[in-house]
């Protein structure tokens, strides 16, 4: 019961930030109609990761660990500022697979390699990451016993359009995240 409890907050929490950035999309571009200029908020990006799929079961690797070891419901927001053309710098915040509130802050690169195919995108993000906390601190490399971390994800997507668009992140070996995206322009 409390899974789905959770579950059902992060979808309205998610649902309620798209209404949020939609809303003030609308209003940036309102804005911008009558200036050449950008708005304060051209060249942010939102997203909100619904679902992650493990690509195996969760297992006690460590005898501190819980004999009863299951994968969470996974969920993520994160805010991104696009820099210039490649460079990326960001802040997600998120519920690990282990149930325990974690954050990362980053800064990568994104490419669009193929001329044919502009939405098509590939990026590198790297950073710290805290969270991942005693007893599942191993879960991921480094990191330490109270979870600060460091870490890397690469992820692959499609543009939609000039706002919307997916993502997908490679969570090492252990699972690959879907994520959908609202840019500001």
């Amino acid at each position: 019961m409390p899974g789905s409890i959770h579950r059902t907050l992060s979808s309205c929490l998610g649902a309620v930030l798209l209404c949020a950035l939609s809303s003030m999309a609308c209003a940036a571009e309102a804005d911008t109609l009558g200036d050449a200029g950008s708005s304060a908020l051209s060249g942010w990006k939102f997203g909100y990761a619904p679902y992650t799929y493990h690509f195996s079961d969760a297992k006690k690797e460590h005898d501190y660990e819980p004999d009863d070891e299951k994968h969470k419901y996974v969920w993520l927001i994160n805010a991104e500022k696009q820099l210039d053309e490649r460079q990326v710098a960001g802040f997600a915040y998120f519920s690990n697979s282990f149930g325990q509130p974690s954050q990362y802050a980053y800064y990568g690169w994104q490419f669009r390699p193929i001329s044919a195919a502009p939405q098509l995108f590939f990026k590198i993000t790297g950073g710290v990451i805290h969270g991942y906390k005693y007893p599942y601190h191993k879960k991921i490399p480094l990191n330490n016993k109270n979870g600060w971390g460091l870490t890397a994800i690469p992820a692959m997507g499609w543009d939609f359009d000039d706002h919307w668009g997916a993502q997908l992140n490679l969570l090492g070996k252990s699972a690959l995240m879907f994520q959908l995206n609202y840019s500001i322009r």
